[in-house]
């Protein structure tokens, strides 16, 4: 018997500009089913991308708007597990989403404000996050699992 082939991978790298979103929404699409990932999971990778790449623009600082960001879709195909990974690795200010409080759901329309929801969107719509610093650069890998079709 083989070995399991080896995780299939797709790179993009864009800039730090939300004219890039839909470029980046598109590739995910398109790199997604090139892996074989269920347009369900995709969907949820989709919802946080656009949320990591959103925060990144408004709170990455100068150095995320200098140098591109760059994103890879990677696949664990069956037998070894059904699951694929998102990595975002930027330039911009260090942020570790482990290490941050999630902002109090409130309790009425009159308590909320505008902000601060998006990282429990992303560890919501995704079955985990790990973050590191890696060659002076930040690297976000957010992961969706999934039961494969009998």
């Amino acid at each position: 018997m083989s070995a399991p082939p080896a995780p299939g991978s797709l790179f993009l790298e864009i800039h730090a500009d939300p004219l890039e979103f839909r470029r980046a929404s598109c590739w995910l699409r398109e790199s997604g089913a090139a892996l074989a990932v269920p347009e369900e999971q995709i969907d949820r990778l989709e919802l946080c991308l656009n949320e990591v790449l959103a925060n990144l623009v408004e709170h990455g600082g100068e150095a995320a708007a200098q140098h591109p960001i760059q994103l890879q879709l990677e696949a664990v195909p069956p037998p070894s597990g059904c699951g694929a990974q998102l990595v975002v690795s930027d330039s911009g200010k260090p942020f570790d989403s482990g290490q941050v409080s999630l902002k109090p759901m409130p309790d009425s329309l009159s308590e909320a404000s505008p902000g601060g929801l998006g990282l429990r969107l992303v560890k919501a719509f995704s079955d985990g996050m790990a973050y590191r610093v890696l060659d002076g650069r930040n690297e976000l890998r957010i992961a969706m699992h999934w039961t494969p079709e009998s």
